[in-house]
């Protein structure tokens, strides 16, 4: 999997390049904000490989729709899109209560090479709740699959990767 990165509103779009030979040129549409560019392939391949490290799904946010933001190894630094900040996992929201740099979600291997999660507040004037528990600025608490975080009045759930998803 590689990263494409938006020239209008530098949102991070992946896409699995083993699908295209490298003498092509990709024509993409951002989903965040409709931006039309090509990128060639061959300039995708010198790109370091990214690993697939779970994702989050927001589901309460002011403009009411569902996005998918995925995780990388590492500090995963959430907030509120803004173009010119510095974040990893940009939630396209109008919700103020959301800081630009609000939570940040650790993501890195242990000793087995299993995946683990670490959340902590970043920190954030209106706080990071973790199942409605407000996190102390201090805290470094280590995620389950499916944990609820609350960020202002946003909320979103960690899926890890390559753990099955839960059928209710």
């Amino acid at each position: 999997m590689k990263k494409v990165l938006c020239p209008r509103c530098d949102n991070d779009i992946m896409f699995d390049e083993n699908h295209y030979e490298n003498n092509i040129s990709l024509f993409f549409v951002c989903p965040y904000c409709g931006k039309q560019f090509n990128v060639s392939v061959a300039d995708l391949m010198s790109q370091p490989e990214v690993q697939d490290c779970g994702f989050i799904v927001v589901l309460e946010n002011a403009y009411g729709y569902r996005q998918e933001l995925p995780l990388f190894l590492g500090d995963n630094i959430i907030g509120r899109r803004s173009k010119g900040t510095d974040i990893q996992v940009p939630i396209e929201t109008t919700d103020v209560s959301v800081a630009r740099q609000h939570c940040i979600i650790n993501v890195k291997k242990n000793k087995s090479g299993r995946l683990v999660y670490t959340l902590r507040d970043f920190p954030s004037i209106s706080g990071t709740f973790l199942r409605h528990e407000r996190l102390g600025k201090k805290d470094r608490i280590i995620l389950e699959n499916g944990a609820i975080i609350t960020v202002g009045s946003t909320t979103f759930i960690v899926h890890f990767a390559g753990e099955p998803e839960d059928e209710d």
